[in-house]
Formats: structure tokens, sequence, C-alpha cells
């Protein structure tokens, strides 16, 4: 892409060079900060000449050649210029002070921490997606038993077991498999010994854990026997 540059003057400052160039080409900052990747504050300390605003010199030239080159100029003739001014700015003075590492979040600009916050967003969705449907599939089903009522007393020797049953369970009782109705109702006879009785009804779906449910049944039979003569 083509650029109409207007003459400087050149001896005019790095900055202001930039910021003829940029403004001959009827661009923003913004829009170079999205066309070079390069923060916005560097670009414009680049343009102000405050070079105490720019990461350590090896990052600056760097990012002074994309700025340059996204311009449509001279990368060596900006490059020297930058290094006869910081040669004499009191910029030189921290360069040889001990350098602090560079992290990473300072040459990020606001439209990478947007992508960044819409994958983390995802992600998160995903992830709570995923367990939500883990655990449904893990949930024990949905059980009720009818009768017998749990702590009841009985005479007789047979007792009816009746309940519903989550559709796609399946449902044991005593350990007996149970058939279910088209309904999910079920309904079984069981056999009662004289005195306390439990009842183990279960109802399971595939990979589920098991619900279970407990009936206590007491038989009370008369153990008098009639005698005849």
């Amino acid at each position: 892409m083509s650029f109409v540059i207007r003459k400087f003057d050149y001896a005019e400052n790095l900055g202001a060079k930039l910021k003829a160039i940029r403004r001959s080409a009827n661009l923003t900052l913004s829009e170079m900060e999205a066309k070079t990747k390069i923060r916005k504050s560097f670009l414009k300390a680049f343009e102000e000449s405050n070079y105490a605003a720019l990461p350590d010199p090896v990052y600056a030239k760097n990012y002074l050649k994309i700025y340059v080159r996204a311009l449509g100029g001279d990368v060596n003739y900006f490059l020297d210029q930058y290094e006869e001014e910081c040669g004499t700015c009191d910029f030189m003075k921290n360069a040889r002070l001990p350098r602090r590492r560079a992290r990473a979040f300072q040459f990020l600009v606001a439209s990478r921490y947007v992508k960044v916050l819409a994958v983390l967003a995802v992600a998160i969705a995903i992830t709570g997606y995923v367990g939500y449907q883990v655990r449904a599939i893990v949930a024990p089903p949905d059980l009720l038993v009818y009768q017998p009522s749990d702590g009841s007393l009985t005479g007789d020797a047979l007792i009816s077991v009746t309940g519903h049953a989550e559709d796609g369970a399946a449902v044991k009782v005593n350990g007996v498999d149970v058939l279910l109705s088209v309904d999910g109702s079920f309904e079984i006879d069981i056999a009662l010994e004289r005195g306390l009785n439990v009842i183990e009804i279960e109802s399971t779906k595939r990979y589920s854990r098991p619900a279970m449910e407990y009936r206590r049944v007491v038989l009370q039979q008369d153990r008098t026997l009639s005698l005849r003569d």
C-alpha cells in the first residue's frame, strides 16, 4: 500500500516525522494499533519522543521497525535517528541500569485481551455444560414407593410392593428384577417371614448411582394351635 507523504523538516525529531507520515496517510493511532498489533500507548510514545515510556531498547527497536514499515517509511533512516536521539537523552541512563524482565501483559493490546476473555468464557461455558451433563448421567433416578408404608404391621404372609420409577430405569425388589409397565409403575408380591422384614427397593439407570428405598414390615401371626378332641 503506497502513501502520499508530505515533505517534512529533517530537523524535526523522530516523533514529529512519524506523526507527519501517519497524518499524511490519514490514519489514526487506533487504526495503527489494530494494523501493527502494537499498543497505542507505545505508538504515542514514539510520536512524542517519550522514550522513557517505551520498553527495553531491544523491544522498542523492533516495534519501531514494524511501525515504520506499516507507514511505508525508510526503516534504516528511522532506526538511525532513534539511535542518535536515544544517545543524547536521559533514556540511555535508564538503559544502563539493570533491566527488568518485560512482562507479557505489557505487549498485549485491547483486542488481544478481548480474545483471551472470549476464549476463557467459552471454555468456562463448555466446562459447565459438560459438568451438568455428567451430573445428570450419574445422578440417581427418581423412585417412588407407594406401598407398603415403612414400619407397617400385617398379619398376611404375602405383601404387595408398588411404586413408580423414572423412564428408562430398572427396578429390583430384594434383588429380584421387577417388570415395569409402560408408564413406569411396578407391582410385585413379597413373601414375609414372621417378625421384622426389611424390603429393599433399588432403581438404577446406565452409569447412574442407585436410588434406594427401604420398607420395614412386621409380620404378626397367631402362634396358638387349636386342638381337636
